[in-house]
């Protein structure tokens, strides 16, 4: 269990009530618990996400749950006299819309983009370097951005056996014309502010967040596809979209080297016609694919020809 999780537990039991996230590290900070790199003035962000990530992965595998709205509480102690009644019963989330938007989106100056740039790409260096050197900011969210902003978004590409992954995006995700019911050849979301954590901050948490992404579409949450998700997923390439047709976005790929014994299904009314695309031979109806699809087809040929 990471640190997060382990503090939280750890404030819980002791506490024996339901808490916030803020509540838990409050009360952490108070009794002087909290590791060294669990200080901050967002750090309450990022034990909610955790928390919350927790609960959708392992379900009721997962030593937490909610009981209310934002509340997390341990599943060891819904039996213990102590606990308040209103604590004792989980409820039942809904999924949330991956279309909603995003809080606290990672995001670039333009110009900065502009100049690192080179053919469409920038560099990993230099994607590396900006990251390291604290050169991004965040937009209020990934639908409020100032002109100026370029989003970052994980863009997960799941090869096999020189295949690709693809789908047709319904509008349950996609509002935008150029991208409604178009082919798409990766599972993406916009990277926030709460998927760097102390682990990681080399690449910003893109990674982090395209797994999570990736998880979500394609219910990828029992232990085997978990691991295999962990150990194949790799930051492959950062593209700068020409053919965006509306906002500057930077998409960092993220090549996922899917396991032969792993056939990826989805129930999601965002995933249509799920099927893989052989990129051994040439694609003859580009104009099938979504904008960002066509910028990243020779990325995916080139990582399925690889996988």
């Amino acid at each position: 269990m990471d640190s997060y999780l382990a503090l939280a537990e750890q404030v819980l039991t002791a506490q024996k009530r339901a808490l916030s996230a803020l509540e838990i590290l409050r009360i952490a900070y108070r009794e002087g618990i909290a590791p060294e790199h669990i200080h901050g003035r967002t750090q309450h962000k990022t034990l909610q996400a955790r928390l919350s990530e927790d609960i959708l992965r392992y379900r009721d595998g997962s030593k937490f749950y909610r009981p209310a709205p934002g509340k997390f509480f341990l599943h060891a102690l819904r039996d213990d006299p102590v606990v308040p009644v209103s604590d004792r019963t989980p409820i039942v989330a809904r999924r949330r819309k991956r279309d909603l938007p995003r809080h606290h989106a990672l995001a670039f100056r333009k110009r900065l983009i502009k100049k690192e740039a080179k053919s469409g790409q920038v560099a990993m260096e230099s994607f590396a370097k900006l990251i390291e050197h604290g050169c991004y900011h965040y937009a209020a969210n990934s639908k409020q951005r100032a002109s100026e902003d370029v989003l970052v978004w994980s863009f997960v590409v799941v090869v096999k056996a020189g295949h690709v992954l693809s789908y047709r995006a319904g509008p349950y995700r996609e509002q935008r014309d150029s991208f409604m019911s178009k082919r798409v050849i990766g599972f993406y979301s916009p990277v926030i502010e709460a998927d760097m954590t102390l682990f990681d901050q080399a690449d910003h948490g893109v990674v982090w967040s395209g797994m999570k992404a990736l998880a979500s579409d394609l219910d990828l949450y029992d232990n085997l596809a978990w691991q295999a998700l962990n150990a194949n997923s790799k930051l492959q390439a950062v593209v700068y979209p020409e053919n965006d047709g509306e906002a500057d976005n930077l998409l960092a790929v993220v090549g996922f080297y899917c396991p032969e014994w792993l056939e990826p299904t989805s129930t999601r009314l965002a995933i249509n016609d799920l099927q893989w695309i052989d990129l051994r031979t040439p694609i003859n109806h580009l104009d099938d694919f979504d904008p960002w699809s066509q910028t990243l087809l020779p990325v995916a040929q080139r990582l399925a020809l690889e996988a």
